[in-house]
């Protein structure tokens, strides 16, 4: 009984032999003898204060020299194994990476490290500072010393690929040595799905697959993911899944599984950044049967935003917009509308806002969530290679020369599919869509005609814009800018000639559309166009009566320069008689100057014959 009560005293007791029991009495004294109410605030204080304690810095440490600190790094480096060996190649490191070493003195110190490290690299290479010496080795020695290092690797790249250090080693042997790289991507086999989900080792495979791979290894690494009979079978004759299925049909079904076995954990998880998901994706998206592929979209339309700066990712984001729903589409614009700007001008991801705009029916929304975006930034997208071609789309449709090829064969070949989901007709989205951009592309020309009419790729949209928005006050301003250009002297320009807008290769391109379109319709592979709106401003008109009562001959100075304006204006039907009687009583002068410009006639031979 006596024994039971000292053993309940003892349990319960704040005494002596209670404190030497509790192995965080430190600790119960720093937080407070008082156990707190919040039992949770109370763990929370007491696990870091011991983590605190547990990594408090030695006695002495924080006044301890920069000598010491070194010596102190010396002796660790030298108790790890083969640390003698390490301290050896960290000093002649130090050396070999300045940059301001001469070449021969760099080749000879490279000849050390080799003989240093020669038989014993794959022992010292993934721990940090060792790595950062065989990266050097590999990016600052001969052809035949990285084939020797590579060779000591081998066997190891791909645990080097999943070490935090090691994998920068193996990133160096594909950028410098083309003898190892075929070796790196062979290293890969059979490791696909497990390395794609590891990761320090799936950057290293998207660099392989992207980066340096040609098309067979790039199939070779992606055929894992096709299922476990293409995994292991794997045969050099096909590249892609379309030649696996051209020669067995019949192995649709299996592939169409194996797709979705392997994509599965990756949706799961969110992993979908790799170029090889994205190829798995688009083939997937297309072979799958419609219930399927309905799934995978829903899945997929809040991660297209993260897939589309890849090519397979935007195909693969294209054949979710053609056959998805309404639905999918908005979320796909919705998740889009943060990064539309920089989406736009992405080589690959204006493709997928071109997609999109060419399928919802919806404009409205499409106009407050994408378009509204893009009109804050007309001056910088006209001005892109790539995010010109979401404006040119909106303006004039699927014209090859503004739609990439790529993004229109993918939208051709969804054409069937778009017809089912998709309902509105063409002509009337396209009116609606340019009514969002119109006022924002009017008041750009308006004030940077004078700089955007005379730049290859600006010069583009101003004429699509001028020619094609709906009319307005904006319009008249927009198109007075440039009549102010064409108003100006031609002066010393008739010599150099591409200072005036009636001169300029692309300026001149620019008003000879606008002459054209006042009798008719811009040519365009796209038939759903809108015809062009009926009461737009009498372009080729205009340009004349400007020509015509200038006083100092501008019209004749323009002619005798070959201006292409002209020509346009000689050729229209509304406009090319009363041009003809302008300049047919200068007829010898023009043919003068043609003669004396035979290397640069521009359109004077044409400007000759039709005053002939």
């Amino acid at each position: 009984m006596g024994m039971h009560a000292g053993h309940k005293r003892g349990k319960t007791g704040a005494g002596e032999g209670s404190k030497k029991k509790r192995k965080g009495g430190e600790v119960e004294k720093k937080v407070g003898n008082a156990h707190p109410k919040n039992k949770d605030k109370y763990n929370k204080e007491k696990r870091a204060l011991m983590v605190s304690n547990k990594y408090k810095a030695p006695a002495g440490a924080a006044g301890m020299a920069a000598g010491d600190k070194r010596q102190q790094r010396s002796e660790r480096i030298r108790a790890s194994p083969a640390g003698e060996l390490k301290l050896q190649a960290l000093k002649l490191w130090e050396d070999l990476r300045r940059g301001d070493l001469a070449a021969d003195d760099r080749r000879t110190k490279m000849e050390q490290m080799m003989l240093l490290i020669r038989g014993r690299i794959k022992e010292i290479t993934f721990k940090h500072d060792m790595s950062r010496v065989i990266q050097t080795c590999v990016k600052l020695g001969t052809d035949a010393q990285r084939s020797e290092i590579g060779t000591e690797l081998r066997g190891a790249y791909v645990d080097l690929a999943r070490s935090t250090y090691g994998k920068h080693i193996v990133m160096a042997l594909l950028k410098y040595s083309n003898a190892c790289r075929g070796e790196v991507v062979r290293a890969f086999h059979g490791q696909v799905r497990g390395t794609l989900r590891h990761r320090e080792a799936s950057a290293v495979l998207e660099e392989c697959y992207a980066v340096y791979a040609n098309s067979a290894q790039r199939w070779q690494l992606a055929s894992e993911l096709y299922g476990a009979e293409l995994a292991v079978f794997k045969t050099d004759a096909a590249h892609n899944i379309d030649d696996v299925l051209a020669a067995a049909p019949h192995k649709r079904d299996a592939v169409v599984a194996g797709l979705l076995a392997s994509l599965a954990p990756l949706l799961q998880k969110g992993t979908v950044q790799h170029s090889l998901v994205h190829r798995a994706l688009a083939d997937y998206l297309r072979l799958a049967p419609p219930e399927a592929r309905q799934k995978m979209i829903e899945q997929m339309r809040e991660l297209c935003v993260e897939v589309l700066h890849t090519r397979d990712g935007a195909h693969a984001a294209q054949l979710c917009i053609a056959h998805g729903t309404a639905k999918d589409r908005k979320a796909i614009a919705k998740s889009l509308r943060p990064y539309v700007q920089r989406v736009a001008r992405e080589e690959h991801g204006h493709a997928v806002l071109v997609s999109l705009l060419d399928c919802m029916d919806d404009t409205v929304y499409a106009g407050k969530t994408l378009l509204a975006e893009l009109a804050g930034s007309v001056a910088e997208l006209a001005a892109d290679q790539h995010g010109r071609r979401v404006l040119l789309y909106v303006l004039a449709g699927r014209h090859p020369q503004y739609v990439g090829s790529d993004a229109l064969r993918i939208m051709q070949a969804t054409d069937a599919a778009r017809s089912v989901t998709s309902k509105k007709d063409a002509a009337t989205r396209h009116r609606e869509l340019t009514a969002h951009v119109a006022p924002a592309l009017m008041r750009w020309v308006a004030d940077t005609a004078p700089t955007s009419v005379f730049l290859p790729l600006p010069s583009q949209t101003v004429a699509e814009a001028l020619v094609r928005c709906p009319p307005g006050a904006d319009k008249q301003l927009a198109w007075d800018a440039l009549l102010a250009l064409v108003a100006r002297p031609i002066g010393d320009d008739v010599h150099d000639g591409d200072k005036h807008v009636l001169l300029s290769p692309v300026a001149s391109r620019v008003l000879s559309l606008c002459i054209r379109a006042e009798y008719s319709t811009p040519s365009s592979p796209d038939a759903s166009l809108p015809p062009l709106p009926a009461d737009n401003p009498a372009f080729g008109s205009d340009v004349l009566r400007v020509l015509a009562e200038d006083e100092d001959g501008l019209l004749l100075q323009a002619a005798c320069a070959g201006a292409f304006p002209v020509r346009a204006l000689m050729e229209s039907p509304v406009t090319g008689t009363r041009t003809r009687e302008l300049l047919r009583p200068h007829a010898k002068q023009i043919a003068a100057a043609f003669a004396a410009k035979p290397q640069r006639p521009r359109a004077l031979p044409q400007i000759v014959e039709l005053l002939a």
